[in-house]
């Protein structure tokens, strides 16, 4: 257990340093910056929060695979919720602090998309119970970084019913494809259920599998090398090929762009391929926006999977109680905070750039906030959550006398 615990904080480390840097960009003020962070924009984020979520099913199943009755899912429920919504609840109102109420007043450089609408009593109200990608897009507009929250309380509202009546990895399957298929219906009906949650909903259901069968296992235990020499070599050019494929069909797809590209023997134009599409969706009797979605959500999870199964598969074979002590700490801490900083890091950007503004040099305020600003805030954040432990723990040794909350990774997921 203790090699996974080291492997599972390398992959929940990787995964927030794949998310911020994505959004960094938007906190920068050099056009160099930006332009050496925009192309991980938002691929980087994409695939980060997809490991994040292919962990959370992953360790969820790992600690709560028996769920037998109802009094089995109300317990899952509670520990959940203590779990997700203190420092969710903390983040909330900060968003409301920061990008609402002391915005005129901030000269941060950033301005929060669509504010007059993320921002009312009855939006911020849904956000509150969790429910923004539930009710959105016809109810509710979710706020940036915290749609993540209403994201995985879906998933975990529906993950204690699932695993109750899937016996078997075919029911799991079967389970899963008519909750997908459902929640499709629903949205289509009623213009509800924010399109990321049809994203990332058979990424959740992966991770939960491949705990559940132990995949890829053998290959992990495996004593020749040659397969993770291939490994480790195939992987950075996988990794480059998703983000250019995804930059590729970004760019065809979406009607805003328009490219042409000459192949020597003719020219093939972003206008070509959507004319094509628009066939495609007439014939198979669906609208191009659908049919778009369809083909997006589909090279999002292939190559969510690869990366995490690439990723997965090298984390259990190299990292180890072996690695470096120092490492290994490094990843501990990053794996420990990241909650706190996935929530926080926005307003944290903001206020830091509306203090540095007495810097003139926009090269020298991007390095300060790359060198100093990030690992204050990883610093912070990781204090954060030792303290809302503690203070868990405290609450539990008043209500359950010689009981204690288990000192597990400050991950959404993970905490049993």
């Amino acid at each position: 257990m203790k090699n996974k615990i080291i492997a599972f904080d390398f992959l929940r480390a990787l995964a927030i340093i794949m998310i911020i840097p994505a959004h960094l960009s938007s906190y920068l003020f050099s056009k160099y910056s930006k332009l050496a962070l925009y192309a991980f924009d938002p691929y980087f984020a994409n695939m980060g929060l997809g490991l994040f979520i292919f962990m959370s099913g992953y360790l969820l199943y790992y600690n709560n695979y028996s769920i037998n009755s109802l009094e089995n899912v109300f317990d899952f429920y509670k520990k959940r919720l203590l779990r997700i919504y203190p420092l969710y609840w903390s983040a909330l109102a900060i968003f409301v602090m920061i990008f609402y109420v002391l915005a005129p007043r901030l000269d941060s450089g950033f301005v929060f998309p669509n504010s007059d609408n993320v921002f009312t009593f009855y939006n911020v109200l849904v956000h509150a119970l969790g429910l923004q990608i539930l009710l959105a897009p016809a109810y509710a507009t979710p706020m940036l970084t915290l749609y993540f929250v209403g994201l995985i309380v879906i998933f975990y509202a529906i993950y204690p019913f699932i695993i109750m009546y899937s016996k078997s990895t075919k029911s799991l399957l079967f389970s899963s494809l008519i909750v997908y298929s459902g929640f499709f219906l629903i949205s289509k009906t009623f213009n509800v259920i924010d399109h990321r949650f049809f994203m990332f909903f058979l990424i959740f259901m992966f991770g939960i599998i491949v705990c559940r069968e132990n995949l890829f296992e053998k290959a992990v235990k495996t004593p020749k090398t040659s397969f993770f020499q291939i490994l480790l070599a195939v992987l950075p050019v996988i990794f480059v090929l998703v983000i250019v494929l995804g930059l590729r069909s970004s760019m065809f797809l979406d009607p805003k762009i328009s490219v042409t590209i000459d192949n020597g023997s003719g020219t093939i134009s972003s206008f070509t391929v959507r004319s094509i599409m628009d066939s495609v969706a007439g014939l198979l009797g669906v609208n191009s926006p659908l049919l778009q979605f369809i083909i997006d959500t589909a090279l999002l999870n292939i190559f969510i999977i690869i990366f995490c199964v690439f990723e997965y598969s090298l984390a259990m074979r190299f990292i180890n109680d072996k690695f470096s002590r120092y490492l290994s700490s490094f990843f501990t801490h990053i794996a420990t905070s990241s909650y706190c900083v996935y929530l926080f890091h926005r307003p944290f950007f903001v206020l830091w750039n509306s203090g540095t503004n007495f810097i003139n040099s926009p090269i020298l305020r991007d390095v300060i906030m790359l060198f100093v600003a990030i690992p204050l805030l990883f610093f912070t954040s990781y204090h954060i959550q030792k303290i809302e432990l503690n203070l868990k723990n405290s609450f539990s040794s008043r209500k359950f006398p010689g009981k204690k909350l288990p000192y597990m990774r400050a991950i959404i997921g993970f905490n049993k």
